[in-house]
């Protein structure tokens, strides 16, 4: 048997996502199937692409364009006629749904996989779209989606219930170490990922950090030149806030923290929240509906979404604690072994798939 993973994704490291691919992949190979790839064509010389082509086949899609380029639909269908034993075709990202269903044998068991947060940050066009994709589109593919929310939003655009599943993201905890620098020893008092400046509700850093301006909090911003850009022109020069590279390995940046900002927006179900739990950072966390799992968490800090105030008091409480309990920071990472992991979302994938 073979299966064809389908994935508009280019990311420069592999991260949660491939990692967790290669674990299905690796299962898969014990039984004597194959797992192959398809990726954008802007991936092809990624070494983490690279390495995936030393071990299994790996094709290659039109990225521009996608949906409606009929050299997407032609090398569909190509790469289906390559694998007689093609039994499963699953589509990450949403770029290559409707192509892959609409190629698709009909012996072949399609899925699409929702991984990011759709409603409310998405224009006229890509609601059009996804009035299209989800209404029009779907033929039999089951929809697995992170978001309870955003399956909800791609429901009312006319995808069949009986057809959509909750499934949440797998951690890949040997990647993730537990942060043993003394907290006073760390550069920031806290870290929020904020490539996506509304969204990840680094405005509403700022605005806290200036509410608490007397306590000298000291912020990294993981970003890019336009995020500086952005907080330069709508705020000046903030003292404390220092806007920083991303990383080839995140532990770095855990490691310099004493606590993780997440009051995004809007979330698909954060691979970077369980990250940071799992580190041992605290975190505080907006209580938006794509978040409520992480009240299950001890060393998570819930906090109004979009609420300034109890944000800025929420940081002074968090740094006056120093550091949770050894015993709260384990039951922390309890849970994500057993309900969060890459073993759990691989054995939640075979149960999908129908092994």
């Amino acid at each position: 048997m073979t299966i064809l993973q389908v994935c508009a994704y280019a990311a420069p490291y592999e991260g949660n996502f491939i990692k967790s691919l290669k674990a299905l992949g690796k299962v898969y190979e014990e039984k004597g199937d194959k797992m192959v790839y398809a990726f954008p064509e802007s991936a092809k010389n990624i070494s983490w692409c690279k390495e995936l082509e030393r071990h299994t086949d790996v094709h290659y899609l039109p990225l521009a364009k996608a949906r409606i380029k009929i050299k997407t639909y032609t090398m569909l269908k190509e790469i289906y006629h390559k694998y007689k034993d093609l039994r499963i075709v699953h589509s990450h990202f949403e770029l290559y749904d409707a192509p892959v269903s609409l190629t698709a044998p009909k012996n072949v068991k399609v899925f699409w996989h929702l991984h990011d947060a759709l409603e409310g940050y998405t224009g006229m066009k890509n609601r059009l779209e996804h009035k299209v994709q989800y209404g029009l589109c779907h033929k039999n593919a089951i929809l697995l989606s992170v978001s309870k929310k955003h399956m909800e939003y791609v429901l009312k655009k006319g995808f069949p219930k009986k057809n959509a599943r909750y499934v949440p993201n797998g951690l890949d905890t040997d990647r993730i170490k537990l942060v043993s620098t003394m907290v006073n020893q760390r550069k920031y008092d806290f870290l929020i990922f904020g490539w996506e400046y509304e969204r990840k509700g680094v405005d509403l850093c700022i605005e806290a950090i200036k509410k608490n301006s007397n306590e000298n909090f000291k912020v990294a911003i993981v970003g890019s030149e336009n995020t500086e850009n952005i907080i330069a022109q709508k705020y000046g020069n903030v003292p404390g806030v220092e806007v920083v590279k991303p990383v080839s390995d995140i532990n770095e940046l855990y490691a310099n923290s004493k606590c993780f900002l997440h009051i995004s927006r809007a979330e698909g179900l954060s691979y970077a929240l369980l990250e940071a739990v799992y580190a041992g950072l605290p975190v505080i966390c907006s209580n938006i509906s794509e978040n409520k799992f992480a009240e299950k968490f001890p060393t998570v800090e819930m906090v109004e979404s979009e609420n300034v105030t109890d944000i800025a008091e929420k940081m002074k409480c968090v740094i006056s604690k120093n550091a949770y309990s050894k015993d709260m920071i384990e039951k922390s990472r309890k849970i994500i072994d057993e309900e969060y992991s890459i073993a759990c979302w691989v054995k939640n994938m075979l149960k999908q798939y129908g092994e």
